[in-house]
């Protein structure tokens, strides 16, 4: 339909891809804990990047991925779940987003 559901600027009711980007995350976060927040999901922790500004801090956002579809699908539901004292807010990405944080976070 026309409605994308953006509002927010964030994506929570288009298409599925099986990675979501993540919002809110303690500085400290490890990929680990992440796997750990979404372990009913098949996570996959190879894919779990997060994002840092060009001071090298982190942002607090990052990206996951999936098994499968309805894995990211069904993780959607820990939209704004706890992760330590931070509440989580989750999105829809893309493989292609996930890629270019992925390059960014390389350190080249």
């Amino acid at each position: 339909g026309p409605r994308s559901g953006r509002a927010g600027g964030g994506d929570r009711n288009g298409e599925h891809t099986g990675y979501l980007r993540m919002r809110g995350l303690p500085f400290s976060a490890t990929k680990k804990e992440v796997c750990g927040f979404f372990r009913d999901y098949c996570p996959v922790e190879d894919s779990v990047s997060f994002t840092y500004r060009s001071d090298g801090r982190a942002t607090g956002e990052g990206y996951v991925g999936f098994g499968s579809v309805e894995d990211s699908r069904g993780a959607m539901t820990l939209h704004r779940n706890m992760m330590g004292s931070r509440y989580i807010e989750l999105f829809i990405s893309s493989k292609e987003e996930h890629q270019r944080s992925v390059a960014r976070a390389g350190g080249h």
